[in-house]
């Protein structure tokens, strides 16, 4: 009896989930979706949604939060499968945005919540420059740091917004050379 009440949870919300992305990519606001419109949508009673629910913001958080960690543990995967190397890293998660590319288009571009790109640039930008092995100066590495990831996530960003335009593997071989460039004007040889 358990399994199926689980498996009936799980499918109501993502019935709701996607009832979520579909309304925010035509309205891009949370606070103008209502549960009568978000339950019509996913073709659910309203009762199920306050099931697991308050508002259409809390199912925004939770399906954000399952973004965020999902690409934590795509980038965990990418990590040990390619022994942290940068190229092989960034091009696996480019692959991976892409192929859940109407999560990423509204989430990222329509700004459902400002929050949430704040966040993605934080949590999985930050992991591929972990897979980067330099050395900067520390009272500099938090502001180049800071350049690398809005950076590379802008132009990330911008990938999405034109359509995948550029190959991945010239994406990632561009944002290389860039930040390569960035790094060799600001890296301290060592003296000696």
């Amino acid at each position: 009896m358990n399994t199926k009440n689980n498996q009936r949870t799980r499918i109501s919300k993502m019935l709701l989930k996607n009832a979520l992305l579909d309304l925010l990519a035509e309205k891009k606001s949370v606070e103008k979706i209502s549960v009568r419109e978000l339950c019509e949508r996913a073709e659910l009673n309203r009762s199920t949604f306050y099931a697991h629910y308050g508002a259409p913001k809390d199912l925004l958080d939770e399906t954000e939060d399952e973004i965020l960690a999902a690409a934590a543990e795509h980038l965990f995967k990418i990590g040990k499968a390619n022994d942290r190397n940068a190229a092989d890293y960034i091009l696996s998660f480019l692959k991976y945005i892409k192929s859940n590319d109407k999560t990423f288009r509204i989430l990222l571009l329509d700004v459902a919540d400002s929050g949430f790109r704040a966040k993605f640039i934080r949590e999985s930008t930050g992991k591929i420059m972990d897979s980067f092995d330099i050395t900067l100066q520390a009272s500099e590495e938090q502001y180049i740091y800071s350049y690398i990831l809005n950076g590379s996530s802008s132009v990330v960003i911008q990938w999405i917004r034109s359509g995948y335009a550029i190959d991945e593997t010239a994406l990632v071989a561009l944002l290389l050379r860039m930040n390569k460039y960035l790094l060799e004007g600001v890296i301290r040889k060592p003296e000696g």
